[in-house]
């Protein structure tokens, strides 16, 4: 059983009844509008999986309904499919799919609904090297009311022997008609299998991202495009950990406007913690505003914006399980709330818990869990108090 503690959301905390079926993982929470959160995960289906959403509002959730299915799709607990809804009301999703008999060798797919998810268009890559190689790692950014950005790993020079062989960091624009445009190459080396995250500020779109030096530093670069193109990658922050493999933990990015909130795990000197960094010029400098869980900390973080500035979440061991830490901060990277939601495996089979926010400071939560001895996405919903009212965090 959950017990949420009483510090931040006076013990009123609740869980919704999971719209997702036994079997399910790989939750990913979406806003749609302030009172609105968009759910999606993946779901056993015959021989292969489903892509499901279901629609969160004050009254629970809608029922669920099917983006898309098949048999080839590479299911995983770090590198998930989502949802982006776009200014114009059109909503994008991707899933992943085999592309051939590689553990890793899988294509980004998208697809587009214009009437709320009712139906959608006909899937399309974005991209078309036709590689045998990983793609897969997405984020998006809002292009245009019609157009979505997206920024992915590409493991394209994996298959060529005159290259190093290394991972990519690329982006595309898919626009309303399926097409692509701006295909760009955003960093020739990376680490290969961390998420990348990905906002648009009022100064043009921000991709932050898991690095891989000559030396094996995989601290958390940034991009930014501007008039005169994609700027170079240059270092969010000098961790400085070198680790000799991809710690499989990205960051997570929010925007609005020129101010910018990036969250990110890492572990030098075998210290792990989580720090946080805030920005006023939509991503061209970055100061630390807090690091968090140092000894504890196991990453997996996220981030969502609130009524008051933005609330991040991510797991944290204690003894031999794990809980979900969710802080409250404002945009001058204050903490104002703490809370912690135990219960929360420690280990992959909780996933990357999602992080979505109702307005009123109404956080909600989505995992991977067990419900009655089976596997399955779990979704709790906290009520708000006063903390989230400015008082400061304990």
């Amino acid at each position: 059983m959950l017990l949420a503690a009483v510090s931040a959301f006076a013990g009123e905390g609740r869980e919704i009844d999971s719209p997702a079926g036994p079997g399910s993982l790989a939750p990913a929470i979406t806003g749609l509008n302030a009172e609105r959160l968009i759910l999606t995960w993946l779901e056993p289906a015959d021989d292969g999986h489903a892509l499901n959403f279901a629609v969160l509002d004050g009254n629970g959730f809608g029922p669920s309904r099917t983006i898309a299915s098949g048999e080839d799709w590479f299911a995983n607990w770090a590198d998930t499919p989502g949802l982006f809804v776009l200014p114009g009301g059109d909503w994008v999703a991707h899933w992943l799919v085999k592309s051939g008999s590689s553990t890793y060798a899988y294509d980004v797919v998208t697809a587009r609904s214009s009437n709320g998810g009712a139906t959608w268009t006909k899937p399309v890559s974005p991209h078309r090297d036709g590689t045998q190689t990983e793609h897969g790692f997405v984020s998006y950014f809002a292009q245009s009311g019609s157009s979505a950005g997206l920024v992915w790993l590409d493991g394209r020079r994996m298959a060529a022997e005159s290259d190093d062989g290394a991972m990519t960091l690329r982006s595309a624009v898919l626009s309303g008609n399926g097409g692509l445009s701006d295909e760009a190459l955003l960093d020739e080396r990376v680490c290969d299998c961390c998420q990348t995250a990905s906002a648009m500020t009022s100064a043009g779109p921000v991709v932050v991202y898991r690095d891989r030096s000559e030396e094996e530093i995989r601290d958390h670069y940034v991009v930014r495009r501007t008039e005169e193109g994609w700027s170079d990658p240059r270092r969010l922050h000098a961790d400085n950990w070198r680790i000799g493999g991809c710690p499989v933990n990205g960051p997570a990015m929010v925007a609005d406007g020129e101010r910018v909130a990036v969250a990110w795990f890492t572990m030098p000197e075998g210290k792990p913690r989580v720090h946080v960094a805030t920005s006023g010029d939509s991503g061209r400098s970055f100061e630390l505003a807090d690091s968090l869980g140092e000894g504890s900390a196991l990453g997996r973080v996220d981030l969502a914006l609130s009524d008051s500035g933005f609330v991040l979440s991510w797991v944290d061991q204690v003894d031999r399980s794990g809980e979900l830490v969710l802080v409250g901060y404002d945009w001058g990277g204050n903490p104002l709330w703490r809370e912690r939601i135990e219960g929360i495996d420690a280990g992959r089979a909780s996933g990357f818990p999602r992080l979505g926010m109702l307005a009123g400071c109404r956080p909600v939560v989505a995992w991977t869990g067990r419900f009655d001895g089976k596997r399955r996405v779990r979704v709790l919903r906290l009520s708000p108090g006063k903390a989230c009212h400015g008082r400061s965090a304990g």
